[in-house]
């Protein structure tokens, strides 16, 4: 097989043929797409036929699926939350999504058109639907989603990528029609996201601040039985769900699954020792020391995917003393970093350093960013005495009397905390005293709009600039919204507005580059490192497909064996 070729990709596809979740014609196109050969596809196929003899391909019904995952879970709010998990996946549907292959392709809505002006999308919606309440979900109920997230009253947290939208419009059950300021490519990007996800307006109202945490009332194949942060989300069957729109869903009727576990896992060793010991049945993000004895074990199947998030670290612009709003002080703080060495330490080489504010897994990275924050130890000390900090008789750094020492907040999980101390580690060769809190989910969330010092945070968005501009826009800066440097930069704001003005996949690939240099370069966050996704299942678990397209698997077509 050519070198070149990606093997995780292949070997995901072909699990994907096996268990059904693709036809024999999708699997040779995506098999092209990956650069394989007619003669080696044939090779494939004929394998894939030997391995399938004498087994059984009949789904069966019931049993509960239990998936590890390497984080705490947000509340089921898609209009308010800090983090759509996999449970989104479950019990709501959006507009659109993606198949394997990353086209396209119909959930709730049916079909759509672009107008030839490129400022109005329709879309017909499937007639019939009903939210798990048995409430109607027709257009006028969809309006009212994409109403909710543009009012800045419901506290979305992505209100601002919509901002290019003029009106949401509901002439008749079917019809939705989307109208747009000004032509915006980037729109499908958006509305097939958990943060898009279709919820019942009336029951999310009835319910209030306990939405998404006592009940929710989606379209999904499943519905919430308890959500309890810091331990597990659990889920049913929707007994009376219509079935999916989606073509690349083998399963058209209710889910094969009586129910979902997830459970969250925060010490990263124990998600191997359980998976292998058959206390999971799936997995979410392994300990990256223990992929290759995972890799090994003839009871697992491990998918290998490129990332689309990467880790950063912010410094609050408004920590004047320190001189976070000084672009040459936080360049110099950036090439303090080792990032190559970060990656075979702690990723064990299963990932890439980031020197941009997105990865390469997206089609419009541009290695030109990797021409800045390079590792530097003697060029980051330049540039802090350059900017006036002497060090100190302890070592650290001071000026005007001010110790440069400062507080990072992250996330309680074991990765977390490691890549904490490292930073904490390479920072103090230069004279910086950095301090490192670790706090559970929802405290963290809550420090972190309060906009703390610094904050250490790993983002998930399956395409990256439309979360990272979140980030840096001016106008999420001072708490309104995840801007949680203050940072506020013209070429930032520049970038973004050619970025959301985009009519064309070209136009939005151009907007892409020149926003990932802005932001090497002027530095509103420091990127860090990116690490490869990894999920990983027990043989008895059929149709269950992680993809490059989607953050997390649909479960419609998933049963256990």
């Amino acid at each position: 097989m050519n070198s070149g070729i990606s093997q995780p990709a292949v070997h995901s596809l072909v699990a994907e043929y096996l268990e059904g979740g693709v036809s024999r014609r999708q699997f040779v196109k995506g098999a092209l797409a990956l650069g394989l050969g007619m003669t080696a596809i044939g090779s494939l196929l004929a394998a894939c036929t030997s391995a399938s003899n004498g087994q059984s391909a009949t789904p069966k019904q019931g049993g509960t699926l239990k998936e590890g995952y390497d984080l705490d879970f947000s509340r089921l709010d898609p209009i308010n939350t800090n983090w759509y998990d996999p449970a989104f996946y479950a019990v709501y549907e959006s507009l659109v999504t993606n198949d394997a292959q990353g086209n396209y392709v119909p959930q709730i809505a049916s079909s759509w058109k672009v107008a030839s002006d490129g400022l109005s999308v329709t879309f017909k919606i499937r007639s019939g639907l009903k939210f798990q309440s048995g409430a109607t979900l027709d257009a006028a109920a969809i309006k009212a989603v994409y109403d909710g997230i543009a009012d800045p009253k419901n506290g979305s947290p992505l209100g601002s990528v919509w901002v290019p939208v003029a009106s949401t419009e509901a002439p008749d059950p079917t019809t939705l029609i989307i109208k747009l300021k000004h032509p915006y490519f980037d729109l499908f990007n958006i509305v097939k996201t958990g943060y898009w996800d279709i919820v019942n307006m009336a029951f999310r109202t009835q319910l209030g601040d306990k939405y998404g945490q006592q009940g929710v009332d989606g379209s999904g194949p499943f519905k919430l039985t308890e959500w309890v942060p810091g331990s597990h989300t659990s889920v049913k069957r929707w007994e009376s769900y219509p079935g999916t729109g989606s073509p690349f869903i083998q399963n058209k009727g209710k889910p094969y699954l009586d129910g979902i576990n997830w459970l969250t896992i925060l010490d990263a060793p124990q998600r191997a020792i359980q998976i292998q010991n058959g206390e999971i049945d799936t997995l979410r993000g392994p300990a990256f020391q223990d992929i290759t004895r995972l890799q090994a074990d003839k009871n697992l199947t491990v998918t290998q995917l490129k990332e689309w998030s990467g880790y950063f670290f912010t410094l609050n612009f408004g920590r004047t003393d320190l001189g976070f709003d000084d672009v040459n002080v936080r360049q110099a703080l950036s090439h303090a970093v080792d990032r190559a060495g970060i990656v075979k330490a702690l990723l064990f080489t299963h990932g890439e350093p980031l020197y941009g504010p997105i990865t390469s897994a997206d089609k419009s990275y541009t290695k030109d960013v990797e021409q800045f924050n390079q590792f530097d130890v003697g060029k980051s000390k330049s540039m802090l005495s350059a900017a006036g900090w002497k060090a100190g008789s302890d070592g650290i750094l001071t000026k005007n009397g001010v110790r440069f020492a400062f507080e990072m907040i992250i996330q309680a999980e074991s990765f977390n905390q490691q890549l904490g101390s490292v930073l904490q580690a390479q920072l103090k060769t230069v004279g910086v005293d950095l301090k490192v809190t670790s706090l559970d989910r929802g405290t963290f969330f809550n420090r972190a709009f309060a906009i703390p010092d610094s904050l250490m945070f790993f983002y998930l968005w399956p395409v990256p600039i439309d979360v990272v501009t979140l980030f840096v826009n001016s106008a999420n800066a001072h708490g309104k919204g995840p801007n949680w440097s203050n940072a506020v930069i013209p070429q930032m704001d520049q970038a973004i507005a050619a970025w959301q003005s985009a009519a064309s996949e070209a136009e939005l690939i151009a907007a892409g580059k020149k926003f990932q240099l802005a932001v090497a370069e002027q530095l509103p966050f420091v990127p860090v490192i990116n690490r490869d996704a990894f999920w990983v299942s027990r043989q008895n678990v059929h149709g269950w497909h992680p993809d490059q397209w989607n953050l997390y698997p649909y479960y419609n077509d998933v049963w256990l064996g």
